[in-house]
């Protein structure tokens, strides 16, 4: 009997050291947590079992919040000896760096079916492939101003989108290269080469902007916790450097999360 407030103790003990470990599990992760590991290029994901649907309200919206797009697979557009074209894996170099989000969009009904639309975030960022002869490929993927549509009037594991998105220069108007050189600001031309100029396309900047097309998948849907989560395919052009390199095409394949937004 005497051996019983003791017993209760150590049972105490016990429980709360097996306790602790699962409490952990579920706490958010800190920033020392994340650093350097490279989890924060990684959406979130929703469980395979999740096969339900999220009806998008006639003359309404859907707000979509922490929308994320993670690059997984880069492949780029080369020629071959026989003049035939074929899409080549490359390498991310800068895989910890290429995921967007967080992103805010929408989607509306429209025509009979649905659109989504990007309307704020980090849509897009600066990413190199590299092919496997070692050739780097820089790019700017992204979602800026992403307008897709599909057919249906709600938001199900069937749903898929197709659009188009805005690709920026990969520099900006304002960038200068080692000679002064720009689109927008410093010489039009190197110093020494200005009877030249129409004869080298690398003397001569100009904005790059294109235009990219996507294909979206949903393929998993949780109306309890307002989750979505599937994949897409987006085909965009490389960086120019200005006009001074021939545009390689870039075929980027990835897994897509987004959730409702909370009303306020």
């Amino acid at each position: 009997m005497r051996y019983r407030p003791l017993l209760a103790i150590l049972l105490a003990l016990c429980l709360s050291v097996f306790a602790l470990p699962a409490a952990a599990a579920k706490a958010p992760l800190t920033y020392d947590q994340i650093r350097n590991t490279g989890k924060a290029a990684i959406c979130p994901s929703v469980s395979d079992n999740a096969r339900g649907r999220i009806e998008v309200p006639k003359g309404g919206s859907v707000k979509l919040t922490d929308v994320c797009f993670q690059p997984v697979q880069i492949e780029i557009e080369e020629e071959k000896r026989n003049g035939e074209k074929e899409f080549i894996k490359a390498k991310n170099i800068m895989i910890s760096a290429a995921t967007l989000g967080p992103i805010k969009a929408e989607v509306t009904p429209k025509d009979g079916g649905l659109e989504l639309k990007v309307v704020d975030g980090i849509t897009f960022q600066p990413t190199t492939g590299q092919l496997p002869r070692g050739e780097r490929v820089p790019f700017l993927f992204s979602v800026k101003d992403l307008v897709a549509t599909a057919q249906g009037s709600a938001i199900d594991p069937s749903t898929d989108f197709e659009g188009e998105f805005l690709v920026p220069g990969y520099h900006s108007s304002t960038f200068l290269d080692a000679r002064g050189r720009g689109s927008n600001a410093g010489y039009d031309t190197a110093v020494g080469l200005q009877a030249a100029k129409d004869d080298f396309a690398t003397n001569r900047k100009v904005d790059e902007v294109s235009q990219g097309t996507m294909s979206l998948r949903i393929a998993r849907v949780d109306p309890s916790t307002g989750e979505m989560g599937g994949s897409f395919v987006s085909i965009q052009q490389s960086s120019t450097e200005q006009g001074a390199l021939e545009p390689h095409t870039v075929r980027v394949q990835g897994l897509f999360y987004a959730r409702l937004a909370q009303e306020s």
